[in-house]
Formats: structure tokens, C-alpha cells, sequence
């Protein structure tokens, strides 16, 4: 039988598509379903992704469980004023890296939320010459605001989600300050832009991890791309042996 490279399908064998089957969890109560990309991608959109894609964000890890991925920012820049907004941000739990580089490692963790309701995403930056600088956020998605990813100080923003090529794309659509039950929705000039991540399957196990943050007025503040793998294989197809 002949074996598919990962991340590839004939597009002969994309339409009509059959119905999906459950994807196969990796080792017991590691992890555990997560339909809330599907819901709020729609199906249409969602079986568009490439199936290693699909994988990676069907799943979330099981409390007291941790999913790491390993990688290398191939760069990691930022303009006067973006540097400035980092150093500012670090008052609120320093979501922004605050310096600058190239072949950066940086370890990402996945962890439950302590309410069980969102995902931590704990990324590692180790700038060399310099301490590792942590950066941390909560993704969560909602009936009501949808996917809603928090920084600290109750700082968050809506993403909207799209699927173009095969990747999954996150954009943001608006900041808020959280009080209580309220989001208080904040005036564009009190935000560093909009933001704009993408996650790009490589095949072999592998993605791209692009961030970008666009100001209307001093244009790209921020900008980041590397590519990463799991410590631990989550799908059928990532297993293949790549070089």
C-alpha cells in the first residue's frame, strides 16, 4: 500500500468527504476531546484544515496533564514602539516576548486551565545572554464571545478563526478589559493593533507558528515565526519517520 506523506490528501479524495471518524487518543486520559474549534470554524471550514491540523486542535490535555511542543523562533522582532509595549506589558503578566532575536528557543505547554473551562498556553523563550522570558495566555471558547484568549490583569481579546490553504488562522477582532461578568470593550488606540496568528502544518510531526501584531497607525509592532513538534505524537499520521 502506498503510504501518503503527512499533512498531503488528493484533492481527488477531498469531495465529497466521508464521515469523519473519532481521532485516536494517544495514551489514556492524556488527553481529552475538544470540539470547540470544529463549532466555531463550521464544518465546511474545519475539513478544509490538513488532517495533522484537524488532529492537533480536536484534542485538549486532561487535568494535571501537560502537552508540550519544542521548537525555534527563526526569529523574533519587534519596532521601537512594539519594544516599548512589551516592556509595558509586563506590569499584566508579560503576554509579549521583550526582546529581540533570531533561532530563539522556545518551549510551548498546554495545560487545563484551573477551572477547567480553558487552556493555558505557556510558551518559553530562552533569548541567549538572557533568562528565560515566560510568556502566558488562556484560550477559551464560549457560546457567548466565542474564543476569547485572556493575558493578566483581566486583559483579553476576541479571535476569530478561519481556515485558508489548509491552516488554521487566528485574528483578532477587538480587546476588553474583563470586571466580573462584563467585557468592557477597549478603544483601538489603547491596543498594540490587531493581532494574527497562523498555524501551518509542515508534515513529519511539524508546524509553523506565525505571529503578527498590525498597529493602524505605526504598522507592524510585532512579528515572530518559527516552527515546532510534540514531544508526544497525537496523531496516526505524525508518526512517519522524517529526517
Amino acid at each position: 500500500m502506498t503510504r501518503l506523506r503527512a499533512g498531503f490528501m488528493p484533492k481527488a479524495f477531498r469531495l465529497p468527504s466521508p464521515p469523519e471518524a473519532e481521532p485516536t487518543r494517544p495514551a489514556k486520559g492524556a488527553l481529552q476531546p475538544d470540539p470547540s474549534f470544529r463549532r466555531l470554524l463550521g464544518e465546511t471550514q474545519w475539513r478544509s484544515l490538513v488532517p495533522a491540523v484537524r488532529e492537533r486542535f480536536s484534542w485538549k490535555p486532561a487535568a494535571g496533564v501537560a502537552l508540550r511542543y519544542v521548537g525555534a523562533m527563526e526569529v523574533v522582532r519587534s519596532s521601537r514602539i512594539g519594544w516599548l509595549v512589551a516592556q509595558l506589558f509586563r506590569v499584566i503578566g508579560t503576554p509579549l516576548a521583550p526582546h529581540r532575536g533570531d533561532e530563539v528557543p522556545v518551549t510551548v505547554t498546554l495545560r487545563l486551565a484551573p477551572d477547567g473551562k480553558g487552556v493555558v498556553w505557556h510558551r518559553l523563550y530562552r533569548f541567549p545572554g538572557r533568562h528565560p522570558v515566560a510568556c502566558q495566555s488562556v484560550k477559551e471558547a464560549s457560546e457567548r464571545h466565542g474564543l476569547v484568549e485572556r493575558v493578566g490583569a483581566g486583559i483579553g481579546m476576541w479571535l476569530r478563526l478561519s481556515a485558508r490553504e489548509g491552516a488554521l488562522h487566528f485574528e483578532s477582532t477587538g480587546y476588553f478589559w474583563r470586571l466580573g461578568r462584563f467585557h468592557l470593550r477597549l478603544p483601538d488606540w489603547l491596543t498594540p493593533g490587531v493581532l494574527r496568528v497562523a498555524h501551518i502544518d509542515e508534515g513529519c510531526g511539524r508546524f509553523r507558528f506565525r505571529i503578527a501584531v498590525e498597529h493602524p497607525r505605526f504598522g507592524e509592532l510585532f512579528f515572530q515565526d518559527g516552527v515546532f513538534r510534540s514531544q508526544m505524537e497525537v496523531a496516526p499520521w505524525t508518526a512517519s519517520s522524517c529526517s
